[in-house]
Parts: C-alpha cells; structure tokens; sequence
C-alpha cells in the first residue's frame, strides 16, 4: 500500500507580468505603530522653558531668552545676551554697516529718483478769481490742463479753487456712458467688483 503526500502549492505568480506589475497595495499606519509613534513624541519639555521662582523685587529685573533650537546667528541673538569677548559682536556691528550703508558721514546718498518740487505760493487773489471766471465762462477751452499752464500751477490747485459747470459735468458724464456702453460683460463685472471691494475698504472688511 503506497501512501500519497500531497504537494505544496508552489507560488509562480512572479512568472506572470500581470501580477508582477500590479497595483502595489497602500501603506497603512495601524495601532501598533501609531501608538509607537506617539509614545516617542511625548518629549518632556525643557527646564529652561520654566521661569524660575523669583519675589517680587527680582521680577522687574529679570528677562528671560529662550531662543528656538537652531545654529547661533548674530541677526538674531541680541547683543545684551552676547558675552563682551564674543566674536559675535563684530560680525553683528559688521551687519548692521552693511545693512545701513548710508549711515557714515562721509557716505554720499543715491541720486533721488524723482525731482521734488517746492510748493509755491505766488498766485495772488487778482489771479484766483481770474481762474475762476475763464473756468465758469468757457469751461470746454479753459480746461485744468490750460489753466495750470497758464498761471503756472498744478492741475490739483486748478480744481481746488473752481469747479467744472454742470454743462461741462453732464458732457463728461455722456462721454463715460458711451465707453461703458461698448463694456463687455466681463470688464463691467470687473469693474462692479472693484466698486465692492473700495466699499468693504471703507468698512474695513
């Protein structure tokens, strides 16, 4: 009598590309190793993040530095904390020359990048009503521009002194709508959003 044993399945699946090359199945974090993980967290903090006990008196007195755990920098280190023989002092004094270069003396400024104008005040009243009366006689030729050029002033002073006419106000007026008439859809949206936006400015929104 002959006995059988049966054969183990031997696993050929490496044979096959398709299983070889398939979906590799997601790591997943499980109990174990979550709670591994959060038993290596629980750190125990520092004593130096502790303020000593102190009376009263010493409290007015006593400061406390307690930097973040990074490589020593003298931009952020301040110098009370920094002993006198501390080579971290001259590159502190050496950052604070380079970063303000124009602080010496002797050191000449770069050029300004616009020409600053000194504000005059030569226009007497003579002057002022007459702006005033070509403004409200002809407003259509006597424009701020030719106002300004004219009595040598700026075109802010021009309309701080006289207004435009209503006729004038209503031609411009007619002037816009017609350049909004021919507004698309998308720059009229744009163009309400950027209204909303200067109303919530106002209200600090």
């Amino acid at each position: 009598m002959s006995l059988a044993i049966p054969k183990r399945p031997v696993n050929l699946l490496f044979l096959y590309p398709s299983f070889a090359h398939g979906n590799v199945p997601a790591v997943r974090r499980h109990e174990s190793s979550a709670r591994r993980t959060t038993k290596r967290l629980r750190v125990k903090p520092d004593p130096s993040s502790f303020a000593p006990a102190v009376t009263a008196d010493q409290l007015q007195q006593h400061v406390v530095f307690n930097p973040p755990s990074s490589s020593p920098s003298p931009y952020q280190t301040p110098a009370v904390f920094l002993p006198p023989s501390d080579p971290r002092r001259s590159l502190l004094a050496q950052a604070h020359d380079h970063a303000n270069p124009y602080t010496q003396p002797n050191k000449r400024l770069p050029p300004p990048i616009e020409k600053s104008v000194e504000k005059r005040y030569h226009l007497k009243e003579e002057e002022i009503a007459e702006i005033r009366r070509l403004r409200q006689e002809d407003p259509f030729t006597w424009s701020r521009k030719k106002l300004a050029q004219k009595f040598d002033c700026s075109e802010f002073f021009v309309a701080m002194i006289c207004e435009a006419s209503p006729e004038r106000k209503a031609q411009q007026q007619r002037a816009l709508d017609e350049i909004k008439a021919r507004w698309g859809n998308r720059r009229r949206h744009a163009r309400e959003d950027r209204q909303k936006r200067r109303v919530l400015w106002g209200r600090d929104e």
